[in-house]
């Protein structure tokens, strides 16, 4: 008989996905929810949502996606990648609500965008602009957000935008330079950790959701798991559902507190902190003394390494290999070599270290700027890049859509 089976369960309640299904209305979170709605209804222009790691944002933006009110009345950008300049945040909003532009004139592409949104207003359908972990956000796109809000008719905002992130996103709008667009936001919400009691009713809730089934948290169990988990749902759902596993293992319908303290153990340190010290003084010391001889005879190995031909060789092999292959995930490459450059066609393009918006960048260009294409790069979706030589020589790589491309001398 497996857990499920035993539990009468039919699905595992206290899974970490971020489902909908399992949304638990608790105040904050209702309350939440309740702005996101009406700041699409009322065509507010700016909504903010923060909180702490594991409360569960992820969770309600994706119960706001699943709302069958918006399915069919809203057009939705959802930016995961906040780490981007603001010509690669508009060009990324238009490829999400399928908006076609002729060129990456930025005049072009805010006017494209403006009929877009008259358009959609005409007909009653609302455009949404949701941005994931907007704390990354850099400053300069965070100010293009607050541009693209004064998109607006004179009895109306066309456009919504959602930001939804950590606690320090509120701490960097209370600067100096974000102070205009700290002012345009109306609506504030901030997900809570739960209560004890919300705590207790939220596994029941969960219970409840996956089947009911025959297991029994028991009440003193519970406020054991709040007491551990400091009321944040995903700790809550870690520590539950390893509880409910010990609880399997001792053939027990009743989750107790020894089958909680079972799991806390088997529960990573980073996410639940004890009251009883795991490692004592001595064995910190001896663990200590380890890490530094192991490091030690890491940096001697290296430094022996180095200076050996074979290893040397090894090196300018891998070294084609990574020109060759370049990091990123689901992607196909082209290794062919080109003979065009390419001349940057918006205000100013991000150059990245790897062919990926989420690849940290090592440099700026302006409009105009002429590079040298030095290889090319395709992801499955279909983006392309350009690994480029910069006037300053550094090599990196730039998105298809920020440039045009010139035959070469």
């Amino acid at each position: 008989m497996d857990y499920l089976e035993f539990f009468d369960l039919k699905e595992d309640p206290f899974r970490l996905t971020p489902d909908p299904y399992y949304f638990y209305p608790s105040e904050s979170h209702n309350e939440a929810l309740s702005s996101f709605n009406y700041i699409v209804e009322q065509k507010e222009g700016f909504f903010m949502c923060v909180g702490d790691l594991g409360t569960g944002k992820t969770t309600l933006l994706n119960t706001f996606l699943n709302t069958e009110k918006w399915k069919d009345r809203a057009g939705i950008a959802l930016v995961l990648t906040p780490r981007l300049s603001p010509e690669e945040f508009l060009l990324t909003i238009l490829e999400d609500l399928n908006v076609k532009v002729k060129n990456t004139n930025k005049n072009e592409i805010i006017k494209a965008f403006r009929d877009f949104l008259i358009e959609n207003s005409m007909i009653g359908r609302r455009i949404i602009i949701i941005v994931d972990e907007a704390q990354n956000l850099p400053n300069e796109t965070l100010e293009e957000l607050r541009l693209l809000s004064n998109l607006e008719t004179e009895k109306e905002k066309l456009l919504q935008i959602v930001l939804i992130g950590q606690p320090e996103l509120r701490d960097r709008l209370l600067s100096d330079s974000l102070k205009q667009l700290n002012q345009r936001i109306t609506v504030r919400a901030t997900l809570r950790p739960l209560t004890i009691n919300e705590t207790s009713d939220y596994i029941n809730y969960r219970l409840v959701k996956a089947g009911k089934g025959t297991v029994i948290f028991e009440e003193k169990t519970k406020k054991l798991i709040h007491k551990l988990s400091k009321g944040i749902p995903r700790l809550i759902n870690l520590v539950s559902s390893r509880a409910m596993m010990a609880a399997y293992l001792d053939m027990s319908r009743y989750v107790r507190k020894r089958h909680v303290m079972y799991a806390v153990k088997h529960v990573s340190d980073s996410f639940i902190k004890t009251t009883r010290r795991i490692v004592t003084f001595p064995r910190i010391i001896v663990y200590s003394l380890m890490v530094c001889l192991i490091v030690a005879a890491l940096i001697v190995m290296n430094r022996m390494k180095e200076h050996d031909p074979a290893s040397l060789s090894n090196k300018r092999q891998a070294s084609i290999v990574e020109r060759r292959a370049p990091d990123a995930e689901n992607t196909t490459y082209n290794a062919q070599r080109t003979t065009h450059n390419a001349v940057v066609a918006v205000d100013a393009a991000n150059v990245r270290a790897k062919p990926s918006l989420n690849s940290e960048t090592i440099g700026s260009v302006s409009k105009e700027t002429v590079l040298e294409i030095i290889d090319e790069f395709t992801e499955t979706t279909g983006k392309k890049w350009y690994k480029v030589k910069m006037p300053d020589g550094k090599e990196g790589w730039i998105a298809d859509k920020t440039v045009k491309i010139a035959n070469g001398s």
